[in-house]
């Protein structure tokens, strides 16, 4: 059997700085099952995003003729770096694979990784490199691109605002999500976690939670389903994910039903409630056991195109923008991607990854 060259890719910032002692580890690991691993060097610092500066490295190594070919991309780090690394090989049928040492690891669960571990995520992968790869669907999402002034996370991977001198609209962005895309509530504590530095895990998003439920005021959203002529949602809106994988949040499973190579998404939308009836019910999230309340819907979409009918006002002085000044921010894979209106559509097969044993949908004539 040939040795296999693989690609390591490694964010030393994941999981509150563990992310080096998780590459070095996982480089280790896959050297001593007969790989060859040869570490992704990301530039220093230019004053661009650390992650764009790496999303860039990496598509200038695989676009390189010189050298071994990758026989995989395997990424060590969280939802933010899994997520900008989707972007770059979606659609190019380089497989990539996962070692988790992220703080919410959703796309980990997404991929049924989660409590593996570093050691037992790089076994993983060892296996799935002798396995023919995978396809699995990503949500591409079209929409307005941040205001340059605006805060974004750490590992945000987006444009920013390209309008020109004379105040004409910029152009759309397009990004690809893994697990989903969300906004109103959940964006806002996506937003907040992001900045927080304690507590560490998914108790960071619990604390978030806690933190906007006190401040959060319901959003005004059209959500039209399937093309123009697909039913609509509308009205004021508390929680809205459109979700192609299971999770968000650091571990809400809030569309249990759907599958990440199902070819559909699932549009989870919850109407008001009040902060008492939220914490009564907030729980059940976790466990996936709040698909019967009264306040939830859920359905099945190919494509959504999400629509803010009312504007909001602007709280600060003029040349200050905040992020709720400019309006409610999309998130994708706890990324800030941009603003309203968006279009988000399932496009089947997109990524391919390696087959580690990840549950998928059964194929006409399995068993």
């Amino acid at each position: 059997m040939s040795r296999h060259h693989v690609l390591l890719c490694i964010n030393p910032a994941a999981g509150a700085g563990r992310g080096a002692d998780a590459g070095a580890e996982a480089a280790a690991r896959l050297r001593s099952g007969g790989v060859d691993v040869e570490i992704l060097a990301v530039p220093g610092d230019d004053g661009t995003p650390p992650v764009r500066r790496y999303s860039e490295a990496l598509a200038a190594r695989l676009a390189r003729t010189a050298g071994a070919t990758p026989a995989a991309v395997v990424v060590v780090g969280g939802d933010g770096m899994l997520h900008t690394t989707a972007n770059v090989l979606a659609g190019t049928g380089m497989p990539v694979g996962l070692v988790p040492a992220g703080t919410g690891n959703d796309l980990a669960r997404a991929l049924d990784l989660a409590g593996c571990g570093v050691a037992g995520a790089a076994d993983r992968v060892l296996t799935g490199l002798d396995r023919p790869p995978r396809r699995i669907d990503l949500a591409r999402v079209e929409l307005a691109p941040l205001p340059a002034a605006l805060p974004a996370g750490l590992d945000f991977a987006g444009t920013v605002d390209d309008r020109d001198a004379a105040g004409g609209p910029p152009e759309l962005v397009r990004r690809y999500a893994v697990s989903g895309v969300n906004v109103a509530f959940d964006a806002e504590v996506n937003a907040t976690a992001n900045r927080m530095r304690w507590p560490r895990g998914g108790l960071r998003y619990v604390a978030a939670v806690l933190v906007e439920l006190l401040r959060f005021q319901p959003v005004e959203l059209r959500i039209r389903l399937d093309g123009p002529d697909g039913p609509i949602l509308t009205g004021p809106t508390f929680l809205l994910a459109v979700m192609n994988g299971r999770f968000i949040g650091g571990g809400m499973e809030v569309a249990p039903g759907t599958r990440i190579d199902d070819g559909v998404l699932e549009v989870f939308h919850v109407t008001p409630l009040s902060p008492v009836r939220f914490l009564r019910v907030f729980p059940k999230v976790f466990a996936g056991r709040h698909t019967h309340l009264p306040e939830v819907e859920i359905r099945e979409a190919g494509s959504v195109r999400i629509e803010q009918i009312t504007a909001v006002p602007d709280p600060g002085p003029p040349g200050q923008p905040s992020r709720r000044s400019a309006g409610p921010v999309l998130h994708g894979d706890g990324e800030p991607l941009g603003l309203l209106p968006a279009a988000v559509t399932v496009e089947p097969g997109a990524l391919t990854v390696l087959d580690t044993g990840l549950p998928h949908v059964l194929s006409e004539g399995e068993e």
